[in-house]
């Protein structure tokens, strides 16, 4: 198997360049699976092709293969490789990246960027950025790599903003509504997926309107809110809203890919 060391010409004699999508998305399966058959023209669409197929890498990067790869879709990727490919679990504490300001400039890479930078393998610019919108040049694209393969070369964060909210089982979130009958059971994805199923007893308020105005939950600050979504990424953020707009009783529970819940 190839390893992260082992990249292009290119990189090795002009690690100062940017490098494109389709360049980053062929580092990080290569180095991560070894060699896979191209199935076109082009030496490298077969890794294309194995991250479209995994859910690795989406429509848009495809779009923009041959353009300098953002550090957001960068982080996105090695995010969903090391879901996908090791199997590795997110960090449940990543209050550490609460520091950047720019976390939240574009709310579907917030977790994304969030792992990545308390795993220590994409740290931001400085304490306080970590350019989303940012190129990568070569020399850091291998560095990020080698750090995805090898935790020992990770440098993750040492401080951070520590959470408030409590991550509860079903079964303990159960046993909070049963003892307190004014406890709210949220579901902050869109209205369309709370169609397609949800748990029973819980509401919709999509993360999009409970951050513009969290104050509309309920009157109470002290009112346990049991948050869930799809992966537990979308209620991490939610929680920390409320959390911030002064509410105390802030807890997640697991998505609903993340447990057999029976759906409404």
């Amino acid at each position: 198997m190839e390893t992260a060391i082992n990249f292009d010409a290119e990189a090795n004699l002009h690690p100062e360049n940017h490098v494109t999508t389709e360049q980053f998305v062929t580092m990080v399966i290569r180095s991560s699976k070894g060699h896979i058959e191209p199935t076109r023209v082009s030496w490298s669409s077969g890794y294309m092709d194995y991250a479209l197929y995994k859910g690795i890498i989406e429509d848009y990067d495809l779009t923009n293969r041959s353009k300098p790869i953002e550090r957001r879709s960068a982080a996105r990727i090695v995010h969903e490789a090391l879901l996908t490919e090791f199997g590795e679990k997110d960090e449940y504490e990543w209050s550490a990246a609460e520091n950047l300001r720019d976390l939240y400039s574009c709310r579907t890479c917030v977790m994304h960027i969030a792992q990545m930078v308390v795993k220590g393998i994409m740290p931001g610019r400085d304490p306080n950025l970590f350019d989303a919108a940012g190129s990568l040049t070569h020399a850091e694209a291998a560095a990020v790599v080698v750090r995805m393969l090898d935790r020992e070369q990770r440098i993750p964060p040492t401080e951070g903003r520590g959470f408030q909210s409590k991550h509860l089982s079903p079964d303990e979130a159960s046993e909070l509504m049963l003892k307190d009958p004014a406890a709210m059971l949220i579901d902050v994805r869109t209205n369309e997926d709370y169609k397609r199923g949800h748990i029973k007893e819980s509401i919709c308020i999509p993360l999009h309107d409970l951050s513009n105005n969290p104050f509309s939950v309920c009157v109470r600050k002290d009112t346990p809110l049991i948050l869930y979504c799809r992966k537990g990424y979308t209620s991490s953020v939610a929680a920390q809203a409320l959390i911030d707009a002064g509410y105390s009783s802030v807890y997640t529970i697991p998505g609903i890919e993340q447990y057999p819940y029976r759906l409404l």
